[in-house]
């Protein structure tokens, strides 16, 4: 079996292997088998190009001792940064009749998705609690968010 590298993990990957390395008697596969998946599931979950879902995400945070609002936020960042490893970080605009592109630095965009994220907080900070969404899913919202109105997968602006 090959072992999980740190240099392939997000950042959630490495907080898996930080705790794992916290905890020596804890093996993968036993915190796999606790958060209910493979020791196969566990590792290309912690994978940069991959990401657990929201229920995944809540399982681990539960076993860790881990703050599930911090793991969203590394998800879901991971999720940009693997935009950038793919070059599709850009903001196309329609400008005279030309397409002009630029490259968005990764920092802008999670800073973006930052923002967004708290936006919401913000805008939802009346709703009682029980009918909020989680930090999960209003996070993925905000990435969606930042990839469908800045981003090239959108059609372009027009000025």
């Amino acid at each position: 079996m090959l072992k999980l590298q740190e240099e392939d993990c997000s950042a959630f990957g490495r907080l898996v292997l930080q705790y794992l390395k916290d905890n020596p008697q804890m093996t993968m596969s036993q915190l796999a088998r606790q958060v209910k998946l493979s020791h196969a599931g566990l590792s290309w979950i912690c994978l940069k190009r991959s990401n657990p879902d929201e229920e995944t995400a809540e399982r681990v945070a539960q076993v860790i001792g881990a703050d599930l609002s911090k793991i969203s936020r590394l998800v879901h960042e991971n999720k940009l940064e693997r935009l950038a490893s793919l070059k599709n970080l850009n903001y196309v605009a329609e400008l005279d009749g030309n397409t002009l592109t630029n490259v968005i630095p990764i920092e802008d965009a999670i800073a973006g998705l930052n923002a967004v994220f708290h936006a919401f907080h913000y805008v939802i900070r009346s709703v009682p609690e029980t009918r909020k969404p989680t930090d999960f899913q209003i996070y993925k919202e905000s990435y969606e968010i930042v990839k469908k109105q800045f981003l090239k997968n959108g059609k372009p602006f027009k000025k």
